[in-house]
């Protein structure tokens, strides 16, 4: 995070780590702005990926999830298309009926992670728009900026 999203303001719920021991997401949850950011990290793949997800829902267990959702996909590689079903036939309910109503997503760096890139993808992403307010970002500071203004 930049200087901009001050760390005093966040409170790091998770460190999460992959079946290998390598990084997998980081979870900084923002009280006041009502906001969970989850950082990604290395190679992501689609049951990491589903395995980080599950992670983000339990650290609200028996309680609403924050109002808006930072997905911030900068810093992987990797192809995760396998995930979409899943995402969209579980994830998304769950998160709508728990309280999620705005996500943000940062891009990947890398364009063969970019989710728009896998069958499929154009089916999730009607969902999303159609449940929630959402848009994708190449940077994290107009992610940021977009989304608590909503």
């Amino acid at each position: 995070m930049t200087s901009r999203f001050s760390s005093a303001l966040a409170t790091r719920l998770l460190r999460l780590f992959d079946v290998h021991g390598a990084l997998l997401a980081d979870f900084d949850h923002f009280p006041t702005l009502d906001l969970l950011h989850v950082r990604w990290h290395g190679h992501l793949t689609s049951d990491a990926l589903v395995q980080g997800a599950r992670a983000g829902l339990a650290l609200f267990a028996g309680q609403p999830l924050p109002r808006r959702l930072l997905s911030n996909h900068s810093q992987v590689t990797g192809e995760w298309a396998e995930a979409l079903p899943w995402l969209q036939y579980e994830w998304l309910p769950e998160v709508t009926e728990r309280g999620v109503r705005v996500l943000a997503h940062v891009l990947a760096k890398s364009h063969g992670s970019h989710a728009v890139n896998y069958q499929g993808s154009q089916e999730f992403v009607t969902a999303l728009r159609q449940t929630m307010r959402t848009a994708s970002f190449r940077n994290l500071e107009p992610a940021w900026r977009w989304l608590v203004q909503r």
